[in-house]
């Protein structure tokens, strides 16, 4: 929910012996759209007379109370640079775990995914003057200051006492995804990341992550380059209303209050059943069977009742793919690969109703029997990811499929059922064109399956959802098809969880 004047508060954390001035540019390049409020960490700047942390928990501890005291009512974002990026990632781990309501974004910089460490470690045996090379490398102090002993023995301790922290944090990997998106702001020369891939900040994120990266900028950029750093993360932080979440998820209520709009808001609450909230069913990576709204929304639990899975958010998504087809006036119908108890297809279906279309169709392409048994012929990804061994939860068979249709009155000669392995029925569906696919099958091979045959239908204007882009064998095949076939379209993030990209040739 935005606050009185609906400004988004940017809480942020600097780097290791670095001062909330560090983020003083940013507050004049993001504009009064953005207020920024940026702590000192303790036993530095204005805090200097209090004790330093002892921990990265400490630390992180310290974060958490800081933004539940500062945000009020407002939408609320972090952006935590190096040693302030990980306790900014741990400080928003502890207010997801305290239920705190999700950051409209993350953005960590410069800072080296957490399961690996931080940067150089600087053992008993480091000299001062290895100490003073490197931060003479990264530009952190001034030559002048350097010669000065005295005062190049106040930089080294500060180093030494952060290093102390970071050395001895331990991660543990996150049981449930992280509910807000993720920015990872990488500098190309950057000497304290440079061994690290950015992308493996997804495994610590548990959902895909942008990545933004300054060619041959080094640690510092955050000043040195804080016009180009800004202009990388601007629409992370303040997204255009028709690429971000819908008026609906933002205050609780449907974008206009016309007939059309409070059908299909219903349609999404009764869909994902935030209205009767039913528990959900327990899983490896969300173990409650409480129901929990943030979850239900971000579509990160399995729900006991509820007809899709997929959250507000990709449904949002959904909806605004399938209005700017119908805008543009985009030729061909809607189809979508593994649909479960059906929700995601019967939304597609609502929609075209809501609208008055008519010379569209719906394809629900299932086996309506679960996942494949992957053999040794498979892709290994697959086989390690057994998810047949959760057929009894994902295995929904056809006739359930269509009654969930007919509760809502949208059975009709605009739904069409593809029943078996999409290996088998996509390559000789009766399909002619299409200005949407929408693919939720886990797995490399049936992503494959699905782009492969799908495609090549495929109007220029339609769209590509990829539901399960999270998990690495699904974005492999995406990556795999592209690549053989030359698209470079942008992928845009939906939710940290899916993926979509618009035909543009």
């Amino acid at each position: 929910m935005g606050g009185p004047d609906d400004r988004l508060v940017l809480f942020c954390v600097p780097h290791a012996g670095g001062t909330a001035a560090a983020f003083k540019e940013w507050q004049t390049l993001l504009g009064d759209a953005v207020e920024m409020r940026a702590m000192e960490h303790a036993g530095r700047g204005t805090r200097a007379a209090e004790p330093g942390y002892r921990s990265i928990r400490e630390a992180a501890e310290d974060f958490a109370s800081f933004v539940t005291a500062g945000a009020g009512e407002a939408d609320w974002a972090v952006l935590g640079h190096s040693m302030g990026g990980l306790i900014a990632y741990e400080g928003v781990r502890l207010l997801q775990e305290r239920g705190f309501r999700p950051a409209r974004r993350l953005v960590v910089s410069a800072c080296p995914p957490p399961q690996h460490g931080f940067g150089p470690v600087w053992g008993a045996g480091t000299s001062d003057a290895q100490v003073v090379d490197f931060l003479l490398r990264l530009g952190s102090i001034p030559p002048e200051i350097a010669a000065s002993s005295d005062a190049m023995g106040y930089y080294v301790g500060l180093v030494r006492e952060d290093a102390r922290l970071t050395d001895a944090h331990r991660h543990q990997p996150p049981a449930t995804p992280l509910n807000c998106p993720v920015t990872v702001l990488w500098g190309g020369a950057d000497p304290v990341t440079e061994a690290f891939d950015p992308a493996d900040w997804r495994e610590a994120a548990g959902r895909p992550v942008d990545i933004r990266t300054l060619p041959g900028a080094g640690h510092l950029y955050i000043t040195e380059q804080a016009a180009h750093a800004v202009d990388l993360v601007r629409a992370d932080l303040l997204p255009a209303p028709a690429e971000g979440p819908s008026a609906r998820v933002a205050t609780g209520r449907p974008a206009v209050d016309t007939g059309v709009e409070l059908y299909i808001d219903l349609l999404k609450r009764t869909l994902t059943n935030t209205v009767y909230e039913d528990p959900p069913l327990p899983s490896d990576w969300a173990p409650d069977t409480a129901y929990d709204p943030i979850s239900r929304h971000a579509g990160l639990d399995w729900p006991s009742t509820a007809h899709t899975m997929v959250g507000l958010r990709r449904l949002d998504n959904v909806q605004y793919c399938v209005e700017r087809i119908l805008a543009d006036g985009v030729p061909g119908d809607f189809i979508e690969t593994g649909v479960w108890r059906g929700g995601t297809s019967i939304f597609l279906r609502g929609l075209l109703r809501a609208h008055g279309v008519t010379d569209r169709r719906v394809w629900a392409a299932d086996s309506f029997r679960g996942m494949p048994v992957v053999g040794p012929e498979g892709h290994p990804g697959d086989a390690e990811l057994e998810t047949h061994l959760l057929n009894d939860v994902m295995g929904v068979p056809l006739e359930q499929v269509r009654r969930n249709f007919e509760a809502y009155g949208l059975l009709d000669d605009q739904v069409r059922f593809l029943q078996g392995w999409f290996k088998d029925t996509l390559p000789t569906a009766p399909v002619r064109s299409l200005s949407l696919m929408r693919l939720d099958g886990d797995l490399y091979e049936s992503t494959m399956d699905a782009l492969t045959s799908l495609y090549p239908k495929l109007s220029v204007g339609g769209f590509v959802i990829v539901d399960d882009y999270l998990i690495k064998v699904c974005a492999e095949a995406v990556h795999d098809y592209r690549r053989a076939n030359g698209i470079d379209d942008e992928i845009k993030d939906i939710d940290g969880y899916g993926a979509f990209w618009r035909r543009t040739r």
